[in-house]
């Protein structure tokens, strides 16, 4: 009996030996791994500042960087410690194909993620609306299954991938200046240079209303009512409701001038100034 515990305690003695070891240099590449990996992405995300680049396409690919750097280090660690890596994966690989089965949204969110990220439809800072039903919001992040947008009522919004990604998605940010659309309706006994002057009057005291191009007014369509004229004039694409307030002080300049001008009613809609 005391043999046989002498023999067991020099094996587990000289296992020790071996293991600890290995154990201690487990321990310390998986930690310079967590750096490494850590390091290569403040890496990434400093670089993408000073050389200006696109702010999600660098968040994927520091946050994808910097795990597949943390799996094959922890991995290696793993097989440096002794443990029986190979049956290990294949263990998570079964496990891996169940959790799947029952996370298929998220995986789905995940590579609708990618897509939209390969197709590029919007960046961050931009104005989008996606829908039925309609969203209008400016875009905060895009991580791996969600976008975040701030709406025009300072609203956040936290959207699947999948979701926007399947709907029609309009992006108000992609050139410098949105037209602005106003559709007039002049009786016959009104003079229209009259309503013209007074329209691009009430323009150009408008301070998102741009210079260049400028305004212009022109006579559309006469009909058995009314001369249909249409207003066009260019604002920022930053600006939000330029339309109603044009409109709102348009209606109080022709009624203090006695003019029954027919003028759109009052609708904070963007799709009016595309």
């Amino acid at each position: 009996m005391e043999s046989f515990l002498q023999t067991n305690l020099e094996s587990f003695l000289l296992w020790l030996q071996t293991f600890v070891p290995n154990l201690i240099k487990a321990i310390l590449m998986a930690a310079a791994g967590w750096m490494v990996a850590h390091w290569v992405k403040r890496l990434i995300d400093s670089a993408a500042v000073r050389l200006r680049w696109d702010v999600i396409l660098v968040g994927y690919l520091s946050t994808f960087l910097r795990y597949l750097i943390m799996i094959i280090v922890f991995t290696s660690a793993l097989n440096t410690a002794g443990f029986p890596v190979g049956s290990l994966l294949a263990t998570f690989g079964i496990s891996g194909v169940i959790i799947g089965l029952g996370a298929r949204q998220s995986i789905s969110n995940y590579f609708f993620g990618i897509m939209l990220l390969s197709a590029r439809p919007f960046k961050r800072g931009d104005l989008i609306e996606f829908g039925p039903p309609p969203q209008i919001g400016v875009v905060d992040e895009v991580k791996m299954t969600y976008t975040a947008l701030d709406t025009v009522d300072n609203v956040r919004v936290v959207v699947p991938n999948s979701v926007i990604w399947r709907n029609k998605i309009t992006n108000f940010s992609v050139h410098n200046a949105r037209a602005i659309r106003i559709p007039l309706g002049i009786p016959y006994d009104v003079d229209v240079d009259w309503v013209r002057d007074i329209a691009l009057d009430v323009l150009a005291r408008h301070n998102a209303v741009l210079n260049e191009p400028a305004p212009h007014f022109t006579v559309s369509d006469v009909t058995a009512a009314d001369v249909k004229a249409l207003l066009v004039a260019w604002s920022g694409v930053d600006t939000m409701n330029v339309f109603g307030d044009v409109i709102t002080q348009m209606r109080k300049e022709f009624e203090t001038a006695g003019l029954a001008v027919t003028v759109p009613a009052k609708d904070v809609d963007l799709k009016r100034e595309e």
